[in-house]
């Protein structure tokens, strides 16, 4: 009768030695499940993270005046314009907001080579060719009756010039570039970008620097 009970026990400690076994082995399975999820999640959240996707959050962010989870530097981008817009509070300012509350854009193409990648887009926004030329007439009104112009007062000229109704829209076809940067794609400031945000910039741009170069060159031989 002892020999039989002491059977059953090293029965019960045998069976409750599988039942151990069997499930350390099933929490094992588990945590090796678990942790090949959670690579296929972050693997998801990687490729995620694609270069028409920076150009198309960049792009809200700036219709929006959302100046958050930028993948721009975006003081760098609003001093092409001016350095002195910029109020550095975190928030877009009125004239800011202006500058791109007419942006609309469209991604048509993207093409990726290990750490650089390229996204071609037509973007549609204001024609800043006349917005300078409506700023540059504003001031040189402004320096006939006064000898010089604060930053203020030339900031406040610009701001009336990206609202004037001769400021209509105009859209440009471009390929912007980027670089990655960690997990994220970061856009380069270049001209195909200032392009497309500022069209018609760069050519008033060229045009004063070459009217300033012939003014110096006629001062010279004088």
């Amino acid at each position: 009768m002892e020999d039989k009970e002491k059977n059953i026990k090293k029965s019960e400690k045998k069976d409750l030695k599988k039942y151990k076994e069997k499930r350390s082995k099933k929490w094992i399975v588990i945590v090796v499940l678990l942790l090949i999820l959670i690579a296929l999640v972050l693997l998801v959240a990687y490729t995620s993270i694609t270069p028409r996707m920076a150009v198309n959050n960049t792009f809200t962010n700036l219709k929006n005046g959302n100046v958050t989870n930028w993948n721009i530097n975006y003081d760098e981008l609003i001093a092409v314009l001016d350095a002195g817009i910029r109020q550095g509070n975190g928030k877009m300012t009125e004239l800011e907001q202006n500058c791109f509350n007419s942006l609309e854009w469209s991604i048509t193409g993207e093409s990726v080579e290990n750490q650089t990648a390229t996204v071609n887009v037509e973007v549609t926004t204001k024609n800043f060719r006349q917005v300078l030329l409506n700023w540059i007439e504003k001031i040189s009104a402004k320096l006939e009756t006064q000898e010089d112009i604060s930053n203020e007062e030339n900031i406040a000229l610009l701001a009336e010039s990206v609202k004037q109704d001769n400021v209509e829209t105009i859209t440009t076809v471009a390929t912007i570039n980027l670089e990655r940067k960690g997990f994220t794609w970061k856009i380069i400031i270049d001209e195909n970008l200032i392009d497309a945000i500022y069209p018609g910039l760069n050519q008033v741009l060229e045009v004063m620097e070459q009217l300033s170069n012939e003014i110096d060159d006629d001062e010279t031989q004088e």
